[in-house]
């Protein structure tokens, strides 16, 4: 398809991407509407939106280059100083509200894999992809789809149906909250008042704001993304040949486990040393924007309509189940509405868009451990969208 913009324009490319999550990320903090969307939908529906229209190409090699380098340094820069011994006391309650929803995401793969293995080619492979992108986010995504390489055509295809369905499930979260019917099932209560700060509801600029960066900290924080991200590589390159057995090749050979691994060693066994390091997350969470940008490019509404119809109701089906048990057992294990509402963003679109809609919502409480939950998800969603996937691989053979 032809564009406005050639995919040799690299110059232009990378000003569209990187411009494009920049205006992401001030309308974001500026206008409350685009608030209440959050920031990393903006950017999907802009990157559609340019794609669609024919400005930007829907492949090209700058492309290429993000889902190649910048992703991968992306994930130890928002990792980096996650601590994991600390997670459940800063998180609380919401950290047992995650894993009640990311039970769903895996009980919805199951349940599309049933429904639609004779249906669509590979889908196994889909299911372990969309369970990792589903309790943590678009890098666990890129994570999944290069450890199992299904058709790029099925790939594109899969994150349009993901970029549309995920959409329309925040709306519907996000008006929860204001519907009579489902506060008389999730009353409001003395702890779910206690989230409410209605008078400093600063938006996205307040829990983004301005800290001390230092030459130093960015110096370290890049450093530091580019070492574990290149040492994760070599050592999954070593251990994935041919020559090693295959327990070691399917466990130390894939390279965003590994990656994901090494990310979380660091602030495990040197807490102190992480813990100084500024501006990591700053850095990281630009990275992701670009990235958000880049899924939605290409996104062509005409292909997956005409062409693979059974993802969107592939994904469909597993926000779905989502919903339901984060909802259903959330209601039976007493969390509050709000609480779910924010897992229920963070597993289906990760942490930005978790704290984005704690933000717009004035549930100043749960900004920082939405946040946190969201990017534990990033630490488990390898995990658990690889053992999803070689189990659904294996029990469809």
């Amino acid at each position: 398809m032809n564009s406005l913009v050639s995919p040799n324009d690299h110059w232009v490319l990378w000003t569209a991407l990187i411009a494009t999550a920049s205006l992401s990320i001030l309308l974001e903090q500026k206008n409350k509407i685009a608030a209440k969307l959050t920031g990393p939908v903006l950017a999907l529906v802009f990157g559609m939106a340019m794609s669609n229209f024919r400005i930007l190409p829907t492949e090209a090699m700058t492309y290429d280059i993000v889902w190649a380098y910048v992703v991968p340094l992306a994930i130890p820069l928002l990792l980096m100083k996650m601590n994991i011994r600390k997670i459940i006391k800063e998180t609380g309650r919401l950290f047992g509200a995650f894993h009640v929803s990311a039970l769903g995401t895996v009980v919805g793969a199951f349940a599309a894999v049933f429904l639609l293995h004779e249906l669509i080619a590979e889908v196994a492979k889909i299911g372990g992809i969309m369970t990792a992108s589903y309790i943590g986010g678009g890098v666990n995504f890129v994570a999944m789809v290069s450890t199992f390489k299904p058709p790029e055509s099925l790939v594109n295809a899969t994150i349009v149906a993901d970029n549309g369905v995920m959409v329309l499930y925040f709306l519907v979260l996000l008006a929860l909250p204001a519907s009579a019917l489902v506060r008389k099932i999730f009353p409001l209560t003395s702890v779910s008042k206690g989230f409410y700060d209605e008078d400093s509801r600063e938006g996205a600029k307040a829990f983004w704001k301005s800290k001390p960066i230092s030459l130093l900290d960015i110096a370290l924080s890049l450093a530091l993304a580019f070492i574990i991200a290149t040492a994760s590589f070599k050592v999954s390159s070593f251990f994935g040949s041919a020559e090693m057995p295959s327990i070691v090749r399917s466990i130390l050979g894939q390279q965003y486990l590994v990656l994901t691994t090494f990310s979380i060693a660091i602030p495990l066994f040197f807490p102190k040393f992480s813990e100084k390091i500024t501006g990591s997350d700053e850095l990281g969470t630009f990275l992701i924007f670009i990235f958000f940008v880049l899924i939605g490019i290409p996104a062509s509404f005409k292909t997956v309509i005409m062409e693979s119809p059974l993802l969107l109701l592939f994904c469909s089906l597993m926000l779905f189940m989502n919903f339901l048990v984060t909802f259903g057992l959330g209601k039976l294990f007493r969390f509050e509405l709000e609480e779910l509402v924010l897992v229920a963003a963070a597993t289906s679109g990760g942490p930005l868009n978790a704290a984005a809609i704690a933000i717009s919502k004035g549930w100043r409480a749960l900004v920082f451990p939405s946040f946190l939950v969201g990017i534990w998800g990033y630490v488990i969603g390898n995990y658990l969208g690889y053992i999803m996937g070689i189990f659904l691989i294996n029990l469809l053979k």
